[in-house]
């Protein structure tokens, strides 16, 4: 049994993984002292049943090439391996039943965020892990505030202020596809890996 203390969860597609979220990971680990954190692409993710993805032996290889030299983020691939839709309830209560003395940051943006009371299983995110809002470029928090006061379900909430990368995936993805270049956008490891895979250059 694992019982590290402070886990920060990294979830998403990572279609691609780009520097924001790296620089995300980095800045709230620092901030609130976590002992590592754990980057988990999701497999088949419930709010993205209409999008095309790259497949996930993409998306964790590049995951794994981004984070190779950081020493205090790990690769959790429990939902790739996880057959059916992805909820992150369900991944929650998982490393909480291996990480019993543990506590859970569960780490978004406020694009995000805004969202979370609609989730699968609100209550059980609620009852499983800290919120740790990100800032993202141009972003205010009031509205991700007022969205989760809104709601019954009281979430655990920390606002944190992050390192403005101002980078998406799909703006990687859309650059790819018209020829155009992502230097700074994407570790080089992963940028290496777009290129000779031929990843998003029909997206």
């Amino acid at each position: 049994m694992d019982t590290c203390g402070r886990i920060g969860i990294m979830g998403g597609t990572f279609d691609p993984v780009h520097n924001g979220h790296l620089a995300i990971a980095r800045s709230v680990a620092d901030q609130l002292g976590l002992d590592r954190v754990l980057f988990i692409p999701a497999g088949n993710p419930n709010f993205k049943q209409d999008q095309k993805l790259a497949s996930a032996a993409d998306r964790v290889r590049m995951v794994e090439l981004a984070i190779a030299n950081e020493p205090d983020f790990e690769l959790d691939l429990r939902e790739v391996e996880r057959p059916g839709v992805t909820y992150t309830a369900d991944t929650l209560e998982e490393r909480g039943r291996c990480h019993e003395d543990a506590r859970l940051f569960f780490i978004m943006g406020t694009d995000s965020a805004i969202t979370l009371p609609g989730w699968k299983r609100a209550e059980d995110i609620a009852r499983l892990c800290t919120v740790v809002v990100a800032h993202r470029p141009g972003q205010s928090t009031q509205r991700v505030r007022d969205a989760l006061a809104a709601n019954p379900v009281a979430f655990d909430v920390m606002y944190l202020d992050v390192p403005q990368v101002d980078v998406s995936s799909t703006q990687v993805r859309e650059r790819i596809a018209l020829g155009q270049g992502v230097d700074g956008m994407l570790p080089a490891s992963v940028e290496a890996y777009v290129a000779q895979a031929g990843l998003y250059q029909d997206a």
